[in-house]
C-alpha cells in the first residue's frame, strides 16, 4: 500500500502495551519505548521513516499480526486497485457464512471509488466497501490475508439470534433492488449478518413465517423453497457488503466458479466473528477479509 498520506499517519498501537525484554521494542506496535514517548510531538516524516521500519522488526519479534501505516484513504485505493488488477478474493462474514468475491482475470467487474467508498459490480455479485476515516488494514505473514477492521464501538450493526424482516434493503447497492424484503437468519453474530433478500411475494409470505425462530428451523422448513428460488444473499459488517445472486447448489452441489456464499452449520457452532487465525487486536471489529492468493473456501 502506498505510505504517501492523504491524513494525517495514525499511530501503529494496538492496545498491546508491553516490552520486549532482549530487544526493547513493544510486542504490539513494535516501537521502541523513546518512539513511543516522542510520537505526538514528531512530524510526518518522522512518522513515516518509523513505520518502515516496523515490518522488520514485527520479523524479529515473531509477531504474526500487525496494523499497516495505510490511512481510510490509502485503504479504499489499494482495494480498489486489487479489484481493478483482478487479484485475489474479498470475503465478507463470519466462518461458517460467508459470502465471497473473487477477483480473477476471466471476471468482467466495473470499480468505483468516490467519497462514499469502493464499489465492484459483476454479472454474479456486487461488492461495496463504505468509506470511513476509521478504517484500519490488519497484514498477517508475509503475502498472508489482509483484514480490514473498524472500531468495535462504532460497529453498530443490529444483533440477531432469530429470523428477522429488516424490511425494504434501502442500502442495497444497486437502486432496483431497494424495493426488495430484506430477511436477516439470525446467525446471532455482533459484527456481521448473513440475509437474505427477494422480490418475491410467496417466498417473502414464507419467510415471514419463520420470524423469531432460529435459522435451523428455517433450513428444516423450507430450505428447498431457498434453493430452488436463490433470493440475493447479503452479507454485510459495519462498512462492507457483499450480495450475491448466483444460484444456490443444491445438496451435494458444487458452488459457482464466481461469486458464491456458504452457510455451513458446522462452523457457524463455533460463534468466531472471524477465523482465529485472523484474530484482530480487541479493540477491532472485522470488516472484510482479501485472501491474495485463490478463494480460501
Amino acid at each position: 500500500m502506498n505510505l504517501a498520506a492523504r491524513r494525517q499517519r495514525h499511530s501503529p498501537c494496538i492496545g498491546v502495551c508491553k516490552l520486549d525484554e532482549a530487544s526493547g521494542l513493544c510486542l504490539g506496535c513494535a516501537r521502541t519505548g523513546d518512539e513511543i514517548g516522542a510520537w505526538a510531538g514528531m512530524g510526518e516524516a518522522a512518522r513515516d521513516a518509523i513505520w518502515q521500519q516496523l515490518p522488520e522488526r514485527f520479523k524479529a519479534l515473531a509477531v504474526r499480526v500487525r496494523l499497516l501505516p495505510s490511512t481510510s484513504d490509502e485503504i479504499q485505493a489499494w482495494v480498489a486497485k486489487t479489484i481493478e488488477q483482478r487479484q485475489g478474493t474479498w470475503v465478507v462474514g463470519p466462518p461458517g457464512a460467508v459470502a465471497e468475491f473473487p477477483c480473477r482475470p476471466d471476471r468482467d467487474i466495473t470499480v468505483t471509488i468516490d467519497e462514499d467508498g469502493v464499489t465492484a459490480r459483476a454479472h454474479d455479485a456486487t461488492f461495496r466497501l463504505s468509506a470511513s476515516d476509521k478504517l484500519r488494514a490488519f497484514a498477517f505473514d508475509d503475502d498472508g490475508p489482509t483484514v480490514i477492521g473498524f472500531p468495535q464501538v462504532r460497529a453498530t450493526l443490529s444483533k440477531a439470534s432469530t429470523v428477522t424482516s429488516l424490511g425494504a434493503d434501502n442500502d442495497a447497492i444497486n437502486a432496483d433492488h431497494r424495493s426488495e424484503t430484506l430477511f436477516d437468519l439470525g446467525v446471532d453474530r455482533r459484527f456481521s449478518r448473513f440475509c437474505v433478500r427477494t422480490g418475491n411475494a410467496d417466498l417473502a409470505a414464507k419467510l415471514r413465517g419463520f420470524i423469531g425462530q432460529p435459522w435451523s428451523t428455517v433450513m428444516a422448513g423450507m430450505g428447498m423453497d431457498i434453493i430452488q428460488h436463490s433470493p440475493a444473499r447479503v452479507v454485510e459488517t459495519a462498512q462492507a457488503r457483499i450480495e450475491v445472486f448466483a444460484p444456490i447448489p443444491p445438496p451435494g452441489g458444487k458452488s459457482p466458479d464466481g461469486a458464491h456464499t456458504h452457510f455451513l452449520p458446522q462452523f457457524l457452532a463455533t460463534g468466531e466473528e472471524i477465523p482465529s487465525t485472523l484474530e484482530l487486536p480487541s479493540y477491532a471489529a472485522p470488516v472484510a477479509i482479501f485472501y491474495p492468493g485463490k478463494s480460501p473456501a
